[in-house]
């Protein structure tokens, strides 16, 4: 029997572990974000890495590619934030300006491992673990503009969905969650667009949007006076659309000790 939802949903299966249901909020952003991953998910198949790789150990396998294919110097004995941010505008200055779509496919999976990476270890992950947002994507610059009617949160939950931060730049509450407040010119993007992916988050707590436009105002008073306080306010939090059915299940998944591979995703409404 075929399975009716009344809400817009999303099934995620990976080999050998529980279905992850995901059910997306029933609102203007929740059907455009629906409606353009399904329409993606029929034209290219997603990626999905297990971040449970990605340790200071792959971070040094990675600095020896990036040193031959871009000539980057990403060795480093420590890859805290006051190191990873500096090294974060290479990327800033490549992907983030040009686009996937720009960037020749053979370095896709480098440039993507390098990104996830840098940021899984930035806060002090040493050993293989899940302790990251969850997170599959389809690498393509397909986007839709985000309604005005949407509203960014202060705080976020364990397994709430959230659409994909879609520039190599952060938004302003990832700026100052990792204390990023130099070259906000190249750093800062305001997160205008809907892009196609499946992040769960592992959430995040209240943080005053007034707090962090204090913390701008301290860094850089010429960058809040360009963009003005209402828009950095504005596009200040997490961007919830939806939620995991299950947070037990998802908890079961991310804690399996198996390399997670992707199965399939079906869209239901």
């Amino acid at each position: 029997m075929k399975r009716i939802f009344v809400a817009m949903r999303i099934l995620v299966k990976f080999y050998n572990q529980p279905v992850l249901e995901i059910d997306v909020n029933d609102t203007e952003t929740g059907r455009l974000y629906f409606d353009l991953t399904q329409k993606q998910h029929k034209q290219q198949r997603p990626f999905y890495r297990d971040t449970a790789i990605y340790t200071p150990g792959y971070m040094i396998e990675l600095a020896h590619q990036a040193k031959k294919a871009f000539n980057w110097n990403w060795f480093s004995d420590q890859y805290d934030t006051s190191i990873t941010a500096k090294l974060h505008k290479d990327l800033e200055n490549s992907v983030g300006q040009m686009g996937f779509d720009q960037i020749p496919e053979e370095y896709d999976e480098l440039l993507y491992d390098l990104h996830h990476c840098l940021h899984a270890i930035q806060f002090g992950k040493t050993t293989v673990g899940r302790y990251d947002n969850f997170q599959i994507e389809w690498l393509t610059d397909e986007a839709v503009p985000l309604p005005q009617s949407f509203e960014f949160k202060e705080s976020s939950n364990p397994g709430d969905l959230i659409l994909i931060n879609p520039y190599v730049g952060h938004n302003p509450l990832q700026i100052y969650m990792e204390n990023d407040f130099t070259s906000l010119g190249t750093t800062s993007r305001f997160h205008d667009i809907i892009k196609p992916a499946i992040v769960l988050t592992t959430g995040h707590p209240q943080i005053s949007k007034d707090t962090i436009l204090r913390a701008f105002l301290k860094h850089d008073p010429e960058f809040v006076q360009l963009h003005g306080q209402d828009k950095i306010k504005y596009y200040t939090g997490s961007a919830v659309v939806g939620q995991v059915v299950d947070i037990d299940l998802l908890n079961q998944v991310k804690q399996s000790t198996d390399i997670l591979v992707l199965d399939k995703i079906e869209f239901y409404e």
